[in-house]
């Protein structure tokens, strides 16, 4: 359950949570770090860390994240903190409540950065993944000299294709909604294939942006390749 990488945070909140109660997590590696369709880590490698507990629907956790928000910056920790419930309406559907915080510590302007969010997911089948997020203090700046603190929206949907071997086909596209930050939103996809060896995930995956992002963004919106690699336990 990890809503750093790539856009595709929603399909993974019910896909891999909560199948059994207990410890778990997962550990490894990523190209780049997306979020949301734009580079947390200046499209250098990131390391990746999750742990969580489940127990009767009910999951907690912290992810670790490596992030580099600029050339000249070094590499330093994303976190999130998350909480949330799970419940399953019956054996098609399922939907999920989740609380998150949003941290970078050692980072210089890090009380510009943090920030909550709440989300609200629902799936078919686990192939299909419907999510709103809400937030009511995000803090973001573009190239064109736009910046303020406020409320921000994002929008998602998502599936995934099981195919022959273990692979999955993985899709999905996104809205962020920015109005308050710097008066407008952009969209992102991503299309994808990954396969689950053993106990290692590996995803390739392209991820792209609107002309908007890459107006606001530049090089951070850039569309780009991001492969994965993550031991589970």
């Amino acid at each position: 359950m990890r809503d750093h990488l790539k856009w595709f945070a929603p399909l993974l909140l019910l896909v891999s949570v909560c199948h059994a109660d207990g410890i778990g997590g997962d550990v490894g590696i990523s190209s780049d770090e997306v979020f949301r369709g734009l580079s947390q880590s200046d499209h250098q490698w990131s390391p990746q860390l999750d742990l969580h507990y489940s127990f009767s629907g009910w999951y907690a956790g912290l992810t670790a994240v490596g992030v580099r928000r600029g050339q000249y910056e070094s590499v330093r920790a994303g976190l999130i903190a998350y909480l949330g419930y799970q419940y399953r309406l019956n054996d098609d559907w399922a939907m999920s409540l989740a609380a998150r915080h949003y941290d970078y510590p050692g980072y210089p302007y890090r009380h510009y950065y943090d920030y909550e969010e709440g989300a609200l997911s629902v799936s078919w089948r686990e192939l299909i993944v419907a999510t709103v997020m809400a937030s009511p203090n995000v803090y973001f700046a573009d190239f064109q000299g736009r910046a303020a603190r406020g409320p921000a929206y994002t929008y998602e949907i998502g599936g995934r294709l099981p195919l022959a071997y273990g692979f999955c086909a993985n899709a999905g596209v996104g809205y962020y909604n920015l109005d308050r930050q710097i008066g407008t939103g952009y969209a992102y996809w991503s299309t994808g294939i990954s396969k689950q060896w053993r106990s290692v995930n590996f995803d390739l995956r392209y991820v792209g942006t609107d002309e908007t992002a890459t107006r606001r963004f530049e090089q951070f919106a850039e569309n780009r390749l991001v492969f994965s690699a993550l031991y589970l336990f």
